[in-house]
């Protein structure tokens, strides 16, 4: 099982994320061994985005649907360009996705969100995460206003200071 693993790792392709995306952090464990994520900002808002590699596949031979689910609540990150929520937890009390097609082995799978909502206790957001343009899922979330710092290393911080509106 072991071998099977290091295969898997050392049969990796590239990430490489188009001209302009910059890696962002997302903390340990699990996150790590997702991403990694990169994002830019186009007219004012945050696109994330991520390379699926061999350790997103499924025996399908397309991306899992828990890697697709885990990249469309990661976009809680583009929420964080919002002023009100800069360096604040947001830990996530729903999430529902649609899956509208395969992503495959190579996709550059993009997200693009919108902040819909922030009330006193909470962040509401819908994605549309996109490969070439195609839509591939959809997603709405629901984030608690914690009020809490978030843990090191898994916050955008200052990363787009300069570009981001307000």
């Amino acid at each position: 099982m072991l071998d099977e693993r290091i295969a898997l790792l050392q049969s990796e392709i590239p990430d490489d994320p188009p001209v302009g995306f910059v890696p962002i952090p997302t903390g340990t464990g699990f996150n790590i061994l997702m991403g990694p994520l990169f994002a830019r900002v186009v007219d004012g808002r945050l696109r994330i985005g991520m390379r699926i590699g061999q350790r997103h596949i499924n025996p399908h031979q397309t991306c899992h649907g828990g890697i697709l689910a885990s990249f469309a609540d990661m976009q809680v990150y583009a929420a964080q360009m919002d002023p009100r929520l800069k360096n604040t937890l947001l830990p996530t009390m729903n999430l529902s996705i649609d899956f509208l097609a395969p992503v495959l082995l190579g996709d550059w799978l993009e997200g693009d969100t919108d902040l819909l909502r922030v009330s006193k206790t909470a962040v509401f957001l819908q994605s549309v995460g996109r490969v070439g343009g195609k839509p591939v899922f959809r997603s709405s979330g629901i984030y608690k206003l914690s009020g809490a710092a978030p843990p090191e290393g898994s916050s955008l911080g200052a990363l787009f200071d300069d570009l981001a509106p307000g």
